[in-house]
C-alpha cells in the first residue's frame, strides 16, 4: 500500500505540484531576511518606478506635464528654482546675499497675510561671513522678518577640526531653539547610524530662521532611493578607563547616553547595558585582545608612563530631516509629537486628523515614492512639480511697480528654493529616474510625506501568499502541459505577475520584491521539467520494453506520445485466438530442430500480420496465438480489424502451405469476440504482463475450439457479427451455449470481405 502511494506521488503531476510547494516555502523562508534578495530590491524598486508613468493618470497641458488635480503629487509643494534666466540676470554663482534677501522679502511684502506662503525653504548653505556685512544683515533681516524660512544642516560621520565643530555646535543650539531634538524615540535607537560631525549656517541666520533640518540623503547607496528621516547625532561628552568600570553605570538610558570602545582597525563596538560582573570581565577580555592602549604623560614630565584603554560616552540626540521638519510645519505638529521606532515606523499625532503612520527601516529611512521624472526648467518641458524661476520673484535695484515680483499664487504653498540648473548644483544625485538636482529630490520626499503615498513591504502572511501563488501556478502549468505550451504560458504568467506588481506598487505603495517568486517561478519550472524530461524518458524506455515486443512500432511511437493508463481497466475490445489443427501429429514426423524452425516461420507470418492491422500480442502457448484490439490505444473499428486480421492470415496460411511439402502443411482455427474485457497489466509487482480477463475472453477461447465442430476456420460471435456485418461475407452456424456461458451465443463463419 506504501509502494503505491509513493509511485502515485512521484507522477508527474503530483510531484510537480510538491516541487513547486517546496520552493514557494524555500523562497518565502530565505527570501524574508537574505541579503542577496535584499540587494535586488533596489533594482526591482527602480524597475516599479519606470513604469509609474505607464499608469499616470496625468495629461500634458499647455506643453507642462503637471495636472493639480492629480492626488500622488501634492498641490502645496512649489520649487523655485536658480535656473538659466536667473544667472543670465544675476551673473555668476553664488549671488550676493541681499539678493536671496531681496527674495525672501517679496513674499513679506505681500499685503494680505493670508495669500502669503506657508513655508519658504532656503537650499543654500551660508557657512561663512560673506565680504559684503551688509548683506549678511539684510539677509538675516528678511528671515526674521519673514517668520517661516527653514534652514539646513548637514550631519557628517566624523568630527571636523575642534575648533570647528565646537562654532558648528554654537551655531546648532540656535536651531535646537527652534526645532528641538526629537525625544519619544523606542527600542532599536542604538544601532542607527552615528553623525558625530555637522555643518550649519551662520547662528544670526539659525537664530532668526523658523526651522531647520538635516539636508542628508541616503548614505548607503550610490543612487538616492531613501530619505533617513530621523538622524543621530552622537556628542562625545566623556571618556573612562575601562577599568573603572562598575555594574549599573549608566544604567538610566533616558537621556539617550551609551558607551562605545573601538577596536585596533577603528570598528566602533556599542556596550550593552545594563553592565554586570560577568559582562564587564567579557567586555575587558574582549578590549584586551582587540583594542589599542592609550598611552600619555599621567605626571606631565614628558614621558610617558602610564597605558590603559578607554571606553567613550557619548549623549545621543536625534534630528529630524528637513522633509519631515517641513511635513510637521504643514501639519501643525511639534517634535514632542513624534514617536519614533527605528525599524518599524514613525508615527505622528496630528490635531483634528488621523495619526501619520511613516514606514522607515532600522536607520529611520523611508522609501521616497517619487512622483515623477526630473522637471525641466523650460516652461515648455517636463514638470512633475511646478517650477518658477528664481529671477520672477526679486525685484533687483528697480522700484518701479512694473519690476516688481509676481507673488501670486503662493497661498499656502511650501517653497522649496534651490539651484536649477547643470553645472551649478553640487547637489545633483543619482535617483530611479536619472540625475536630480537636490531641491527636487527634498519635493520628492516632501510629497511622499504630504500625500502619505508611503512605500512598504508587504506584510510576512501577504508576502508569503504572494510567492506561493505565483511558484504553484507555474508549477501547475509546468507539471500539466506540454512543454511549448507550458513555457509561453508560465513566461506570460510571470510578465503579468510582474505588471500587477508594478501597479500594486503605483497605486498602494507596496514594495513587493519581485525577485522572490520570479526565482521561485524559475528554479520550480527548471526543476520540473528536468524532472519530467528523466522520468518520461524512463517511463519511455519501460513501455517500448513492455509492449515493443507486442504492437506495431506506430503504434509504440504513439503510446510515447499518449502514454496509456496502466493498471486494469474495463473496455470495450475484441480478443482473437488462433491455434494449430493437429499439431501433435506434426510434431510426431518431424525432428524438434525441425519443429521449432516450422513454428516460428507460421508464428512470424501471423504475427507481422497482427503487428500490421493494429493488434496488442498478447501471448504464446505452445502453437496458440492470443492476440486483442482496442487497447492500449484505443480504436473504434477494433471488430473490423480482428476480421480482417483473420481473413489476412488465412490467405497467408493458403500461400505458406503452398510453399511447404505436403507433410509439413498446416490448418488452423480462429476464434474472435468482442465484448467489455478488463486490460491492464496482471501480475505481481515483481513480474507482470499485459493481458486480458473477463468472461468475454472466455468466450473467444471457446470459439476457436468450436471450428473442430463445424469444420470450419474462422468463428466469430454475435457480437463481432453485429459491428462488422456490412464489411464481410459471413454464414450463421448455430446457436450454442459454450462450457461457463447460461446465455446461448449465436455463432457466424467469417467468410470473405463483402467486396
Amino acid at each position: 500500500m506504501a509502494v503505491k502511494k509513493y509511485a502515485k506521488l512521484l507522477k508527474t503531476r503530483n510531484f510537480g505540484l510538491c516541487i513547486g510547494l517546496f520552493f514557494a516555502v524555500l523562497l518565502t523562508v530565505i527570501g524574508s531576511g537574505s541579503g542577496f534578495f535584499r540587494n535586488l530590491e533596489p533594482g526591482i524598486l527602480d524597475s516599479y518606478f519606470s513604469l509609474k508613468e505607464f499608469y499616470s493618470r496625468r495629461s500634458i497641458q499647455k506643453g507642462v506635464w503637471f495636472n493639480p488635480e492629480d492626488d500622488k503629487v501634492s498641490s502645496d509643494i512649489v520649487i523655485v528654482g536658480v535656473d538659466l534666466k536667473t544667472l543670465q540676470r544675476f551673473g555668476s554663482w553664488p549671488f550676493p546675499r541681499s539678493v536671496h534677501a531681496d527674495l525672501v522679502n517679496s513674499f513679506s511684502r505681500i499685503s494680505d497675510q493670508s495669500e502669503r506662503e506657508r513655508a519658504l525653504l532656503l537650499d543654500f548653505f551660508f557657512i561663512d561671513d560673506s565680504r559684503n556685512r551688509e548683506d549678511d544683515e539684510a539677509l538675516e533681516s528678511s528671515i526674521r522678518e519673514s517668520d517661516r524660512v527653514f534652514l539646513e544642516s548637514i550631519l557628517e560621520q566624523f568630527p571636523s577640526d575642534i575648533d570647528i565643530d565646537q562654532e558648528m555646535k554654537h551655531r546648532q543650539s540656535y536651531l535646537d531653539a527652534k526645532t528641538p531634538s526629537l525625544t519619544k524615540i523606542g527600542q532599536g535607537w542604538k544601532d542607527m547610524a552615528s553623525f558625530q560631525g555637522l555643518q550649519t549656517n551662520l547662528a544670526g541666520l539659525n537664530s532668526a530662521s523658523r526651522g531647520y533640518g538635516a539636508a542628508n540623503m541616503d548614505f548607503q547607496d550610490t543612487v538616492v532611493r531613501r530619505q533617513p528621516l530621523v538622524f543621530k547625532y552622537s556628542e562625545l561628552v566623556g571618556e573612562i578607563a575601562y577599568e573603572e568600570l562598575v555594574p549599573g553605570f549608566l544604567a538610566d538610558e533616558s537621556v539617550f547616553e551609551r558607551l562605545s570602545w573601538f577596536d585596533s582597525e577603528g570598528l566602533e563596538h556599542q556596550i550593552e547595558q545594563p553592565l554586570t560582573e560577568a559582562s564587564i570581565a567579557r567586555l575587558r577580555k574582549a578590549m584586551e585582545r582587540k583594542a589599542p592602549p592609550l598611552v600619555y604623560d599621567a605626571d606631565g614630565d614628558g614621558v610617558p608612563e602610564t597605558e590603559t584603554r578607554v571606553i567613550e560616552i557619548y549623549r545621543d540626540s536625534f534630528y529630524p530631516s528637513i522633509a519631515l521638519s517641513l511635513a510637521l510645519h504643514s501639519w501643525n505638529a511639534k517634535a514632542d509629537d513624534c514617536s519614533v521606532l527605528p525599524g518599524k515606523e514613525i508615527r505622528i499625532a496630528r490635531t483634528g486628523q488621523s495619526d501619520a503612520v511613516i514606514p522607515v527601516d532600522y536607520q529611520c529611512a523611508m522609501w521616497i515614492n517619487f512622483a515623477g521624472r526630473p522637471s525641466s526648467s523650460s516652461s515648455e518641458g517636463y514638470r512633475t512639480f511646478p517650477v518658477r524661476s528664481y529671477a520672477g520673484y526679486v525685484r533687483g535695484s528697480s522700484p518701479e511697480v512694473e519690476q516688481q515680483p509676481e507673488t501670486r499664487g503662493v497661498k499656502d504653498k511650501i517653497l522649496l528654493v534651490g539651484a536649477f540648473e547643470k553645472g551649478m548644483a553640487d547637489d545633483e544625485k543619482q535617483t530611479p529616474y536619472g540625475m536630480m538636482f537636490g531641491i527636487e529630490i527634498h519635493a520628492n520626499a516632501l510629497n511622499t510625506l504630504l500625500t502619505e503615498r508611503f512605500i512598504d513591504r508587504p506584510d510576512g502572511i501577504a508576502f508569503a501568499l504572494a510567492v506561493f501563488l505565483s511558484v504553484m501556478l507555474v508549477a501547475f502549468l509546468a507539471a500539466r502541459m506540454k512543454s511549448l505550451l507550458s513555457l509561453p504560458l508560465s513566461l506570460l504568467y510571470a510578465s503579468l505577475f510582474y505588471l500587477f506588481c508594478s501597479y500594486l506598487f503605483d497605486e498602494a505603495g507596496i514594495l513587493l520584491n519581485y525577485s522572490v517568486p520570479a526565482a521561485g517561478m524559475f528554479f520550480t519550472y527548471v526543476t520540473i521539467i528536468l524532472y519530467r524530461a528523466t522520468t518520461e524518458e524512463r517511463d519511455k524506455r519501460k513501455l517500448r520494453n513492455m509492449f515493443g515486443k507486442y504492437v506495431s512500432p506506430d503504434v509504440v511511437a504513439q503510446m510515447l506520445d499518449n502514454p496509456p493508463e496502466l493498471g486494469g481497466v474495463d473496455r470495450d475490445l475484441t480478443v482473437f485466438f488462433s491455434d494449430i489443427r493437429g499439431f501433435t501429429s506434426l510434431s510426431e514426423t518431424l525432428t524438434p530442430q525441425e519443429l521449432v524452425k516450422h513454428l516460428n516461420e507460421y508464428l512470424s507470418a501471423m504475427t507481422d500480420i497482427i503487428l500490421e492491422t493494429g493488434g496488442t500480442l498478447d501471448k504464446y502457448v505452445g502453437d496458440e496465438i492470443m492476440c486483442f484490439w482496442g487497447a492500449p490505444l484505443e480504436v473504434k473499428d477494433h471488430a473490423s480489424r480482428a476480421c480482417k486480421c483473420a481473413l489476412l492470415q488465412k490467405k497467408k496460411l493458403e500461400d505458406l502451405n503452398n510453399a511447404w511439402p505436403q507433410e509439413k502443411r498446416l490448418a488452423i482455427g480462429i476464434g474472435i469476440n468482442t465484448g467489455v474485457m478488463t486490460v491492464g497489466n496482471m501480475g505481481s509487482e515483481g513480474r507482470m504482463n499485459y493481458t486480458l480477463m473477463g468472461d468475454n475472453v472466455n468466450l473467444g477461447a471457446r470459439l476457436e475450439g468450436t471450428n473442430k465442430m463445424y469444420g470450419t476456420m474462422i468463428i466469430v460471435s454475435e457480437y463481432t457479427y453485429a459491428l462488422v456485418r456490412d464489411e464481410y461475407i459471413f454464414r450463421e452456424l448455430d446457436i450454442i451455449r459454450v462450457k461457463g456461458k447460461n446465455k446461448p451465443v449465436v455463432i457466424y463463419e467469417l467468410v470473405d470481405w463483402l467486396s
